[in-house]
């Protein structure tokens, strides 16, 4: 019995450290996405999924981690791609980016039957959001920050949760609060360029980026560290979800 408990709780922690954004960061994701869909894309989301609120199901991804029939899919939220590298198949660890590819084509594929689309669509809506997160495009080093212990003002955390949900959920905002707040400088023009990006644009951005989220000289991080990421954060937020109604316009015309 003492095994089994070590056991699942191991299971748990693990899944829980693989998590991109936390349940609000996916749900702003989801719904800036859904801002930006065209009508034909929410109608024919509906008729998949019986409605088209994509924060909704943006953690699905995440809560069947608890399912052992699901265990395979944990290392489909992350990729590798090191500094000075490019994304390369095959080349690293995470398979995020394969799968994005993989659940594209089957939300295209007249064959594919509705069940595989509903989970092609779930899994895209959170994958999309989980590779804007910086550290789940992982240097190769330390588990994408999940290695690297912090403290969060005082809270003994990792690096990977404070950019999962700690500074999301220090602004203290619903995610419909926090949408609101990102779209009060609506660039029609910025928005229209991040529709039409290729996926490795925001993998290799997040290769890039995410430099800045090691920028730290002490390891109890307090208001230092989140007002020197708050723009970043807010920014890979927005362009998740914009970045995701680009790719769901371009499925479902």
């Amino acid at each position: 019995m003492k095994n089994l408990i070590k056991i699942t709780f191991v299971f748990i922690f693990l899944s829980q450290s693989l998590m991109g954004w936390g349940r609000t960061g996916h749900r702003i994701v989801g719904k800036v996405a859904e801002t930006y869909l065209t009508k034909n894309a929410k109608s024919q989301i509906k008729k998949l999924m019986g409605h088209h609120d994509l924060s909704r199901m943006s953690n699905w991804a995440d809560d069947i981690k608890s399912d052992p029939n699901w265990r395979h899919a944990n290392d489909w939220h992350w990729c590798t791609v090191p500094n000075g590298e490019d994304y390369e198949k095959n080349k690293h660890q995470g398979l995020a980016v394969e799968k994005v590819y993989e659940f594209i084509k089957t939300l295209k594929d007249k064959k594919a039957t509705k069940v595989e689309k509903q989970i092609a669509l779930k899994f895209l809506v959170h994958l999309i959001g989980d590779l804007h997160q910086p550290l789940h495009v992982g240097n190769g080093k330390d588990r994408g920050g999940n290695s690297v212990r912090l403290k969060w003002f005082g809270e003994s955390t990792n690096l990977h949760s404070i950019w999962d949900t700690k500074l999301i959920d220090y602004q203290k905002l619903s995610y419909t609060e926090y949408v609101n707040y990102l779209l009060l400088n609506e660039d029609r023009g910025k928005i229209r360029k991040w529709q039409g990006d290729s996926l490795l644009t925001y993998v290799h951005e997040s290769r890039d980026l995410r430099n800045q989220c090691y920028e730290y000289s002490k390891d109890d991080l307090k208001w230092e560290y989140y007002y020197a990421n708050k723009d970043l954060l807010e920014q890979r937020l927005l362009q998740g979800g914009i970045r995701l109604s680009g790719e769901l316009n371009r499925i479902f015309k």
